[in-house]
Formats: C-alpha cells, sequence, structure tokens
C-alpha cells in the first residue's frame, strides 16, 4: 500500500511546486478564471505521471538508466527552484530571476548558501520520491506494450501540441506558449535570449553628448503603466471616479491633454520611449537601444535603480540591464512602494524607474483580493488601485526634490466587450503627467495643461531636462512616427481611428 501512496503522493508535490511557483493559477481557483487553473493543474499532473511512466520504461535497460537519472535530477533541479523561491522570497519564479541566476557568480552565491538549506532538503526528499516512485513503477505496474509507451510519450508531445495550438488557434499571450513539465525551462530560454540581447547592446558602447546646464532634480522618478487608457481616468473627464487620489494632485501638476504612445505593444513601446532610437531603424539597428536612458543617466553623476512587478522582456530588459540597481519584484503593484522608500533615502541623484502591472491583461488579476472595487469593472478597477498606489508614492515624496514622471506604455482599443492590442489611434492614447514633490526648484515647477498632441518618446529629453542637461532642440518626438505591429514604421496621421 505505501509503495502506492508514494507517487500519488509525489504528484500532489509536484503540482505543488507549480502552484507556488506560479500563484495567480492558485489564485484563479476561486476566481472567474477557475477552469482555467483547474485544466493547467490537470495538465500539468498528466504531464508528469507521463514522465514517471517514461523514465519507468528507461529504468527497464541498463543503458538508459543513466539518461533516466538525469531527467530525474533536472526536474529536482526545477522543483529546488520553486521551493527556494516560495521559501526564501516569498513569490513565484519569473524571467528577472533567471537572468539573475545566470549573472550570478561563486562568491554571490556562497554568501546566500545558507539560506538554502531547507530547499536543498527538499531538493533531496523529492529526488529521492521521484527514483523511488520510477522503481517502483518500472517493476510493479509498466510494462513494454502500446498502452503504456502511449503514456510515456504523452509529456513529450503535449508540450508541441500545446504550441501549435498557441501558434495557429488560440493565442491569450501574443507569443509563443510551450507547456513544459520543466515548467520553469521557458523562463531560462527566454532569459539567455534577453542575454544575448544584452551582451550585442552592450558591445555598442554609447558616447553622450551631453552638456550640464543646471543642478538637477535629486530624484528623478519615471513610472511606466501598462495598458491604460486615459479615456477610463477621471483625471482626463472620465465619468466615472476611477483617480480620485491623483485628480487632488491635478494643480500639482505638467498634464498632457493629448498623449500618445509611439507603438501599440510594450515591446515596441517601452524600448522607443526610454532609447533615442528611431521607429524607422528599430527593425535593422537593435543594437541602437544602448542609447538609452538609464546609460544617460549612468553618465550624468545620477546613481540609476530599475524596479519592476512586470516580467522580463526583450529590449525592456536590455535597457533595464544598464542600471546600477535592478529588481524584479513579485506581487501586486504596491509593493514597488517599500522598495521606493528605501531608495530615496541615499543622499545621491538617483534615477528611478517603476515598471508596474498596471491594466495588464486579464485585469481582473492586477487587483489585491481584499480591493474593494464597488460597482467598477475589472478594468476601472484597475485604474483605481493604481491611483491608490500613485497615492503611496507621492505620499512617499511629497516632502522631496522628486519629480515623478507617468506615462502608460500604451492604451487599448475597446471592441464590444474585449480589450484589443491593435493599431489604431484609440489605442495609443494614454495618460501622461509630470509631479512635483515640494523641495523641486522654482525653475522646474512648471505645472498646467499641454494641449498639444504628444507623443511619450518626448519623455527622453524631458528626463534630461530635470537631469539639469541640455535638451536636444529637437527630438524624434516632433515626426510623431508609429511603430506598428508589423514592426513597421508609419506616420501617425495614416493609423485608423
Amino acid at each position: 500500500m505505501f509503495k502506492k501512496i508514494v507517487p500519488i503522493l509525489l504528484i500532489i508535490i509536484y503540482l505543488t511546486g507549480f502552484l507556488i511557483s506560479f500563484p495567480y493559477i492558485f489564485d484563479n481557483l476561486f476566481g472567474a478564471e477557475k477552469t482555467d487553473s483547474i485544466r493547467n493543474i490537470f495538465e500539468y499532473g498528466i504531464m508528469f505521471s507521463s514522465f514517471l511512466v517514461f523514465n519507468a520504461l528507461l529504468f527497464k535497460n541498463k543503458y538508459t538508466t543513466v539518461i533516466a537519472g538525469i531527467l530525474c535530477l533536472l526536474l529536482s533541479i526545477n522543483f529546488l527552484i520553486s521551493v527556494s523561491c516560495f521559501l526564501i522570497y516569498h513569490s513565484g519564479f519569473n524571467v528577472g530571476m533567471a537572468i539573475s541566476i545566470l549573472e550570478s557568480n561563486p562568491d554571490e552565491a556562497m554568501s546566500m548558501s545558507y539560506m538554502f538549506i531547507l530547499p536543498v532538503i527538499l531538493f533531496f526528499i523529492f529526488l529521492g520520491m521521484v527514483v523511488y516512485s520510477v522503481n517502483y513503477l518500472k517493476t510493479s505496474v509498466v510494462k513494454f506494450d502500446a498502452k503504456f509507451i502511449i503514456i510515456a510519450l504523452l509529456w513529450l508531445i503535449l508540450p508541441f501540441g500545446y504550441h501549435l495550438k498557441h501558434t495557429y488557434v488560440s493565442n491569450k499571450g501574443g507569443g509563443k506558449m510551450i507547456k513544459n513539465v520543466y515548467y520553469h525551462l521557458s523562463d531560462f530560454n527566454t532569459a539567455l535570449n534577453i542575454q544575448r540581447d544584452i551582451n550585442e547592446i552592450k558591445k555598442n558602447i554609447p558616447v553622450f553628448n551631453i552638456k550640464k546646464v543646471q543642478p538637477g532634480i535629486e530624484n528623478v522618478i519615471l513610472i511606466i503603466g501598462e495598458s491604460e487608457r486615459k479615456q477610463n481616468m477621471s483625471l482626463y473627464g472620465y465619468s466615472k471616479k476611477t483617480t480620485p487620489y491623483t485628480d487632488q494632485q491635478a494643480e500639482n501638476m505638467m498634464i498632457f491633454d493629448h498623449a500618445v504612445s509611439p507603438a501599440g505593444i510594450t515591446n515596441l513601446s517601452v524600448p522607443l520611449m526610454l532609447s533615442s532610437i528611431h521607429p524607422d531603424e528599430f527593425r535593422y539597428r537593435y543594437d541602437k537601444l544602448s542609447y538609452n536612458i538609464i546609460n544617460l543617466a549612468n553618465q550624468s553623476g545620477y546613481n540609476s535603480f530599475w524596479l519592476s512587478t512586470q516580467a522580463s522582456a526583450r529590449g525592456i530588459t536590455a535597457i533595464a540591464s544598464m542600471s546600477k540597481n535592478k529588481k524584479w519584484v513579485n506581487g501586486y503593484d504596491e509593493v514597488i512602494v517599500p522598495e521606493l522608500k528605501n531608495v530615496i533615502q541615499k543622499n545621491e541623484n538617483k534615477f528611478v524607474v517603476l515598471h508596474i502591472m498596471g491594466s495588464h491583461p486579464n485585469p481582473c488579476n492586477r487587483l489585491p483580493p481584499n480591493w474593494s472595487s464597488g460597482d467598477l469593472n475589472c478594468y476601472d478597477s484597475s485604474i483605481k488601485y493604481t491611483d491608490y498606489v500613485f497615492n503611496n508614492i507621492f505620499k512617499t515624496l511629497k516632502n522631496t526634490n522628486s519629480v515623478v514622471i507617468y506615462a502608460s506604455d500604451h492604451g487599448l482599443k475597446i471592441q464590444g466587450d474585449k480589450l484589443l492590442h491593435v493599431d489604431s489611434k484609440e489605442s495609443t492614447q494614454v495618460p501622461f503627467f509630470v509631479w512635483f514633490g515640494d523641495k523641486v526648484p522654482a525653475n522646474y515647477r512648471i505645472t498646467g495643461h499641454e494641449s498639444q498632441q504628444t507623443q511619450t518618446t518626448y519623455i527622453y529629453p524631458l528626463i534630461m531636462k530635470y537631469m539639469g542637461l541640455e535638451a536636444p532642440q529637437h527630438y524624434k518626438n516632433e515626426g510623431n512616427k508609429y511603430l506598428n505591429l508589423e514592426m513597421k514604421s508609419m506616420e501617425y496621421s495614416q493609423l485608423p481611428e
């Protein structure tokens, strides 16, 4: 009886590791997307069971036992990553953490080794249970016949099937998706691709022609929002009170009434906002992303920080990697406020980027469980929650020499009950404003409304100004070129409504 219980218990432990790595799946078990969560748990359970059968068949031959041992060891390392993140960082795993692991050195690893004592013990227990279960299946259950061979191959076949479905049938995430029994593999694969991009960008060493014309503001804070439509913000005249705290700060802001994004998705718009690369060059001169606001800050006497609640993405993480200090934080957006409090205590000039989840699809998932939304729908509630985070940031910075620049990466087009990432003027209309701390010098404190259409790439010369640098007389925002989803540059005026 005990022998039969161990494989069942092992499957439960494996799925527990999966759920603590992707906590949103567990959270959704009690929400509107519980069907998707149940399906995910079932699919990974099937793949893991197939994996055990596959290795049991390999165990039957002394020459393939070594292969099975390696596969089981790698799976146990996958589990070790899950429990380490949960026990040490109290969070799931993400690409940012994968990059940190790949970039760590032996000294760093040794200095943190004491924190991994319990995870390593659990790793060996898990590995022992895997080997025990595989050996039990080999001797008592699994046979070399068609039925068991088909079962054994499922863990290899299903990821390929998921990829085809995600590519050609249904694509919720905007990119390829391969579910795999080694569920952290995709994070490391993405991290390796990002590292290659980063290395290429780093080869192109920027030399900035900068001129200091006056003392800069001590804390220059840039908040990059996600999928926030200005049309749904009471700050911009929306009928529902979605931004009550920001509304109260309007007299202490420069508000851009007609701001537009340079692209319709994050991976295009944010690199265009943060670097001097032109939409015409984006497809062919990716290395020019090295001419970005982080490198500019580093060369201008500012200590640079990148704090993010978003998962990593190609060009964005490449720019973030240039920061002297960078941290990816798991949790709802409010967790970034304590990180900011720690940063501003330093007595030095600082440039800080806060990259938040905002209203990223699905907006229902951006709200803490205890968040009271009243009669607002999930999207409007996510905007109100972002406003709540802003309120905490404004309180933190009120009595300081700080400027906060906020812009969303892009908006969304509403079509029926769907929020779409498409090339349209509607989905480029974004919030863009500047807020000032009490100790900002008068020569920088320019408030009011800008009525001219302004592309958010204006953030680059604006930050130069707040750092006390001479900003370029002309910049790419004046041309208002738009980079569409086919990565082709076009005139903004030619976009459909």
